[in-house]
C-alpha cells in the first residue's frame, strides 16, 4: 500500500487467530498497521474474514501489542477468467 504514515486504512484478513483492537499487523515488507476497529464477517462467501480499521505506522509496534504477521496474496482481476491473467485477445 502507498498510504503515508498516520493514514487510516481498511484491511481484510483471513487469519485463524482473532485480531483485537490494540493489536498490530506487520507485513513481510515491515509495514506496521495498528488495529483501531474490528469486525468479523458473519455471512456470505467469505464468512469468518476479519475487517480491520488500522492506522499506518512507520515505527515498530508498541511493546504490549500482540503482533500478527501477514503476507499479501494476489487477487484475481475483475473480468478475467484466469486468476489475475489477462484473457487472450481474439482479433
Amino acid at each position: 500500500m502507498t498510504a503515508p504514515a498516520g493514514s487510516f486504512v481498511r484491511l481484510h484478513v483471513d487469519l485463524l487467530a482473532t485480531v483485537y483492537v490494540g493489536d498490530a499487523i506487520v507485513t513481510t515488507t515491515g509495514r506496521t498497521y495498528l488495529v483501531v476497529t474490528t469486525r468479523r464477517q458473519a455471512r456470505g462467501r467469505h464468512r469468518g474474514r476479519q475487517h480491520l480499521g488500522c492506522l499506518v505506522s512507520d515505527t515498530p509496534p508498541p511493546g504490549g501489542a500482540r503482533v500478527h504477521r501477514i503476507r499479501w496474496y494476489k487477487r484475481a482481476k475483475k473480468g478475467t477468467s484466469a486468476g489475475g491473467l489477462a484473457s487472450p485477445r481474439t482479433n
